[in-house]
């Protein structure tokens, strides 16, 4: 019971990769992006020729991690922008940061504090790690813009999480391992689950889509988008939003 108490939370994660799963229901490289932090000079000399290439290179590289998105406009450079500090904050697990970038009227809906309790216990168990969740986008909607003011895009990204069994005492024995792996290989598709017994590790790889909205003079925030939310979207989407989705 704990561990699937501690998987909900995880697709808790998934989904906002939150607080709506199926129940109401990450193969890939993190999207990281690197800061160069240069020393303060009294004046502006030219920068040496190997921190030149260095830029240069790291900049090449970021484009790379990209370029499978193929041409994007202006307005969805931007989105790009804003979702990769997101899954960043996802990746880090900065539960401040994920609350409050999530689209507001889902907590009218959802207790956020039981969000965040929720996202903690991933944190703070004593049987169960959270070993990592690297994330990778994999596609960018055209932005849609309304006369009110709002904007939205759909989003899809690929999610690695890998958890370690610390209590020896869950899911000690082959029939139970069997059996969980079985429960999570329904779930989430027998190819997308690797079980390392010997190690007792367990990596879940999703295919994630989620939902991105700008309201007038409002930051982007972000919602998942699965059977789970798409129960709820009529009770807290603008209805621009939502005659506009993806069937």
């Amino acid at each position: 019971m704990k561990l699937f108490k501690y998987l909900l939370s995880l697709s808790l994660l998934f989904a906002l990769s939150a607080c709506i799963t199926d129940n109401t229901n990450k193969n890939t490289t993190s999207n990281t992006t690197t800061n160069i932090s240069r020393p303060i000079a009294t004046s502006t000399p030219k920068p040496p020729k190997e921190e030149e290439e260095e830029i240069k290179n790291i900049k090449e590289i970021k484009e790379d991690s990209y370029a499978h998105l193929g041409a994007l406009s202006l307005a969805q450079e931007v989105v790009k922008n804003e979702l990769i500090v997101y899954l960043q904050e996802l990746e880090s697990f900065n539960i401040d940061e994920i609350v409050r970038k999530t689209y507001p009227k889902l907590f009218n809906v959802i207790n956020e504090q039981h969000f965040r309790q929720y996202l903690s216990t991933m944190m703070n168990s004593k049987d169960i790690i959270l070993e990592s969740y690297n994330t990778h986008i994999t596609k960018i909607d055209r932005v849609k813009a309304f006369s009110n003011g709002t904007q939205f895009c759909q989003v899809n990204y690929n999610s690695d999480a890998k958890i370690s069994l610390l209590n020896e005492n869950l899911y000690k024995t082959e029939s139970s391992i069997n059996h969980l792996y079985d429960v999570l290989s329904h779930k989430y598709g027998k190819k997308n689950i690797i079980f390392d017994v010997q190690n007792r590790t367990i990596e879940i790889k999703r295919e994630e889509k989620m939902i991105m909205i700008k309201e007038k003079d409002r930051p982007w925030k972000f919602i998942g988008d699965n059977l789970g939310y798409r129960r709820i979207y009529a009770n807290i989407l603008p209805p621009e939003v939502l005659s506009n989705l993806d069937r």
